[in-house]
C-alpha cells in the first residue's frame, strides 16, 4: 500500500491526518471510514484491513469531540432572557439551567436588549441552532413575543406569555394570583384605598396585575386611588412615591416587585411619612432582602425555582414530539404565589 497522496499531503502541511486522508490513502469512501470507526460490522475483509493499515501507517487519531458531536443526539436548550439583574429573570434562570442539567441538557443563555427590537430580533436570527433541541422565551411584550414566531417554526419553543414566570405556551388566566392575595389581605385589615406603582406600560406582567387589582378592588368595595409607572428599579419608585399625591382615601401601596417597594419606603421616609402607621406597603417577589427591609416587607412569594423546573418539563414534552395541548398545565395553579406578611402592613388606624 502507498501512503503517498494521503500522507504526503498530512506531512507536508504539518497537520494531523484526517478522516479524508485515511479515505484517499485506503482507496475507500469517507462514508466508508466512518463505519469503520463506529464499528459497523457490514464491511468486507478486505477493505477492513485496507482502511485498519491507512489508519496506522498515518497515525490516525479520531477526534473524540467531533465523533460525539457526529453521533450524539440535540443536547443543547436556549433560554433567550432580558433584564438578568432581576428577581424574576434571574432566578428562572438559575432553577431552569440546574433543571436542564438534570435531564442530560445544556442550558444556553441568550441575553436580549429589552429596550431594542431591532437589537433583539438580530440576535435572535443570528443565534446558532446547531444541536438544538429546543428553546424557552422570555417576552415581557407582545411586540417582543412576536420577534419569536420564526423560531417556533424551527425548534420546539416554550413561549412566556404573562409576565410572572414560565407558565406554558398559551396564558393560563386572566387573574393574577398574586395581586388577588395582596389587595385581600389589605382589604382584610381595613384598607379601602390602594395606590399601585406598577411596572412598565404595555408588559404583560403589567398588564394582567392592573387588570386584577381593578377587578378586585371593584368586586371588595375598595378604590384605587392612583397609577403610576416605574420600570422595576428602586429608583424609578423612589420618584413616584416622593412626588405622589396621595389623596385621604390611600391607605396602601402596592408595588410591582421589592425592589420598587424599597425606593418607595425610602421616599416616604423621606417625606417623614411612618410605613405601616401612615401606609402600609405590599411587594412582590419576596427576595432575599426582603425580610431585612425597614420595615420588613409584606411581599408576595414566587417560586421562581418551581417554574423553571416545570417550564424545562414542558419543554422536554413539546421536544419529545408531545401535541401542545398535553402540556397545556394551569401553570398558576401548578406553582401558586403565596403571600409572606411581614412587618409593612398593618390595620388601618
Amino acid at each position: 500500500m502507498t501512503l503517498e497522496t494521503g500522507a504526503a499531503k498530512a506531512a507536508k502541511s504539518g497537520r494531523p491526518a484526517t478522516i479524508y486522508d485515511v479515505a484517499e490513502t485506503a482507496g475507500v469512501s469517507t462514508q466508508t471510514v466512518t463505519r469503520f470507526l463506529n464499528g459497523f460490522e457490514g464491511i468486507s475483509q478486505a477493505t477492513r484491513t485496507k482502511v485498519g493499515q491507512a489508519i496506522e501507517e498515518l497515525g490516525f487519531r479520531p477526534n473524540p469531540l467531533a465523533r460525539a458531536l457526529r453521533t450524539s443526539k440535540p443536547n443543547r436548550i436556549l433560554l433567550f432572557v432580558h433584564e438578568l439583574s432581576e428577581a424574576g429573570p434571574s432566578n428562572i434562570v438559575r432553577a431552569a439551567t440546574k433543571a436542564a442539567a438534570a435531564a442530560g441538557y445544556v442550558l444556553d443563555i441568550v441575553s436580549l436588549d429589552v429596550d431594542s427590537l431591532e437589537s433583539s430580533a438580530r440576535t435572535i436570527k443570528q443565534t446558532g441552532l446547531q444541536y438544538v433541541a429546543g428553546a424557552m422565551s422570555l417576552a415581557p411584550t407582545a411586540e417582543f413575543d412576536a420577534l419569536f414566531d420564526d423560531l417556533a417554526r424551527r425548534v420546539p419553543l416554550l413561549r412566556e406569555v404573562n409576565g410572572d414566570g414560565l407558565e406554558g405556551p398559551q396564558a393560563q388566566s386572566d387573574t393574577d394570583l398574586g395581586t388577588q392575595l395582596a389587595v385581600r389581605h389589605l382589604h382584610d385589615l381595613g384598607h379601602r384605598g390602594i395606590f399601585i406603582i406598577a411596572g412598565p406600560e404595555g408588559w404583560f406582567s403589567t398588564t394582567k396585575r392592573l387588570r386584577t387589582a381593578i377587578t378586585e378592588t371593584a368586586a371588595l368595595g375598595m378604590a384605587i386611588t392612583g397609577v403610576q409607572h416605574g420600570d422595576w428599579s428602586a429608583a424609578s419608585a423612589f420618584a413616584i412615591a416622593r412626588d405622589a399625591s396621595f389623596d385621604d382615601r390611600t391607605t396602601a401601596i402596592i408595588a410591582a416587585n421589592d425592589e420598587m417597594a424599597m425606593g418607595a419606603l425610602a421616599a416616604l421616609d423621606q417625606r417623614g411619612m411612618d410605613v405601616p402607621g401612615d401606609l402600609s406597603i405590599v411587594g412582590f417577589d419576596d427576595v432575599r432582602g426582603a425580610a431585612y427591609f425597614k420595615p420588613a416587607l409584606t411581599t408576595v412569594h414566587i417560586d421562581f425555582k418551581a417554574k423553571g423546573d416545570l417550564a424545562v418539563s414542558r419543554l422536554l414534552a413539546l421536544i419529545a414530539g408531545q401535541g401542545e395541548e398535553s402540556v397545556e398545565v394551569p401553570g398558576a395553579a401548578m406553582v401558586p404565589p403565596r403571600l409572606v406578611v411581614r412587618a409593612s402592613t398593618a390595620p388601618v388606624s
